[in-house]
């Protein structure tokens, strides 16, 4: 007689089932760990590259290095440099500053500034995947939030921009929190939030304030209540009102017109369809390269099945990059680049619009019998990604090694020079062919200013958001001319000789004739490369 079978003991059958999930949900664990695992390194990888090159190939940090250095000494009422210039705390740069000021006391000021720069940097992407978790969107987009911090705004050197680039995204998870279930706490929050990123940078201000405005008006259902939840933006408005009508008020340069600057430019060509995606790697046509990578990554959410999230809200960021990236112009009220540096925001805000697809109790046992060429295809794209994002690491690695060596005569014209001197900077090559960027080279005379105590023109301390801004009646005028066109030089029209230094940058030597005036001689200290410094001596 056959005895009945024990149920509680498995089959060969089941035995072999149960073995196939385990090994799926290990190899699924992996798959799911492995990724972030490398997202964590690569992120560290990227805030490694800040350290690379002594002296960035940023065109205008050594403007804003120099800035700091000008406010630590007006501070300590050290500064040889107090009948010149005068502190300006109604900034929109002071959070960066601020941040960067007492790590010049632990540190160079080039390092402080670069440990400013790596941590927005983690903030950032940090800020983007708390983003992305609060509104239930796919990780694997994660990957989106890596490289474009070191595109358009990086190259340029946008030190302030880029600090303000965390604390927007916050600005703008907070406000989607506040339109969601608005509340007086959520509101007063908001206005605190908002008025730090104001004292950071004005148009990353005006970039999260468009996109609070626009979720507050998706979240709202009737017109009062939009009117009503409103509320914590007005004083903000206000507060950028006020500064706007100051700075005219106060703006040196209102109403002059400077050959290099333009007051207005609209900027818009054929060119600009692509220009955006472009930024997100670099500066010039040769980020091109990267177009492929950024056409992987819009596809992505499309070929992981992803959905557009519920929440139609999550659109509001794109359409604002979509604002930028199309309507607003180059150049405006003397500030120019401005929708360029926006592309640091673009990838970010496609991977925010998508929620990740949805999940059954049995998905992984339908994926392990019937959808392997799907999760193959899956796992390639995101690797591909991966790839990409390590290999433009890696070009930046190699890019900033090369512009270390190029750079590294300019320090022994630093370390010829006495400190705290006046000096005119006139470079004739902009262009780094080391970092393949057309102006690398643009200010790099500051860091005189900043590591020495000394003064350089063309100096920030012309224009209006700067901390330290000449003081009324002081401000030379013809550096600024002087910027884009350094071969007009002339003795007595750019008052030669009020600057004992003159940091010069050009492949050929400079006309004999140069330097010619009938007051004061002018002698080659030291010549390295494509750097010459020249000293003004024996003034009669």
């Amino acid at each position: 007689m056959n005895s009945p079978v024990d149920r509680s003991t498995p089959t060969s059958a089941g035995v072999e089932a149960a073995s196939a999930d385990a090994l799926f949900s290990r190899s699924g664990r992996l798959a799911a760990i492995l990724p972030r695992v490398l997202l964590i390194v690569t992120v560290l990888y990227g805030g490694a590259l800040f350290w690379i090159a002594p002296r960035p190939p940023l065109a205008d940090l050594p403007q804003h290095a120099g800035q700091v250095m000008l406010l630590r000494d007006l501070l300590e009422h050290s500064s040889p440099w107090q009948n010149l210039v005068q502190l300006n705390l109604l900034t929109p740069y002071l959070v960066g500053y601020g941040l960067a000021l007492p790590l010049t006391y632990l540190m160079p000021i080039g390092a402080a500034l670069k440990c400013v720069l790596m941590l927005a940097y983690f903030a950032f992407v940090a800020s983007c995947v708390g983003f992305r978790r609060y509104l239930g969107g796919d990780p694997r987009l994660d990957w989106l939030f890596v490289p474009g911090f070191f595109g358009f705004a990086f190259m340029w050197g946008f030190y302030t921009f880029l600090v303000a680039a965390p604390l927007g995204i916050l600005f703008m998870w907070l406000s989607h929190d506040y339109a969601t279930q608005t509340s007086v706490r959520k509101g007063v929050w908001m206005f605190v939030a908002g008025t730090a990123l104001f004292f950071c940078h004005g148009l990353v201000f005006l970039f999260a304030m468009v996109i609070g405005v626009g979720f507050v008006l998706f979240k709202q259902k009737t017109f009062m209540r939009k009117i009503l939840a409103l509320a914590p933006f007005v004083p903000l408005g206000v507060l950028c009102i006020v500064y706007m009508l100051w700075s005219r008020a106060t703006d040196p340069l209102l109403g002059q017109t400077l050959p290099g600057i333009d007051v207005f430019q609209w900027g818009f060509d054929l060119q600009r369809l692509v220009s955006l995606p472009v930024y997100v790697w670099g500066l010039n046509k040769g980020a091109a390269v990267y177009l492929p990578l950024v056409a992987l990554m819009f596809v992505a959410p499309w070929l992981w099945r992803n959905r557009i999230n519920p929440d139609r809200s999550v659109i509001v960021p794109m359409l604002a990059v979509a604002i930028v990236w199309f309507l607003v112009p180059g150049t405006a009220l003397k500030t120019a680049y401005l929708y360029h540096r926006f592309a640091v925001f673009l990838l970010p805000a496609y991977a925010l619009m998508f929620c990740a697809p949805q999940s059954s109790a049995n998905g992984a046992r339908r994926a392990s019998s019937g959808s392997t060429s799907g999760t193959l295809r899956d796992f390639g794209v995101q690797a591909l990604i991966i790839a990409g994002c390590w290999i433009f690491f890696a070009d930046q690695t190699i890019r900033l090694h090369r512009f270390a060596v190029e750079i590294a005569p300019l320090d022994e014209l630093i370390e010829q020079a006495e400190p705290g001197q006046r000096a005119l900077s006139l470079i004739f090559d902009r262009a780094s062919p080391a970092y393949r960027s057309p102006f690398a080279y643009e200010h790099q005379s500051l860091w005189y200013q900043a590591e020495k105590h000394g003064f350089v023109d063309l100096n920030f301390a012309t224009f209006v958001p700067q901390i330290a801004r000449f003081r009324p009646g002081m401000m030379p005028t013809f550096p600024l001319v002087l910027e884009h066109d350094p071969g007009s030089f002339e003795w007595n029209k750019d008052n030669g000789r009020q600057y004992r230094y003159f940091f010069v940058r050009k492949e050929g030597p400079l006309p004999k004739d140069f330097f010619a005036n009938n007051e004061c001689d002018v002698t080659l200290v030291t010549h390295k490369g494509e750097w010459s410094l020249y000293e003004r001596r024996n003034c009669r």
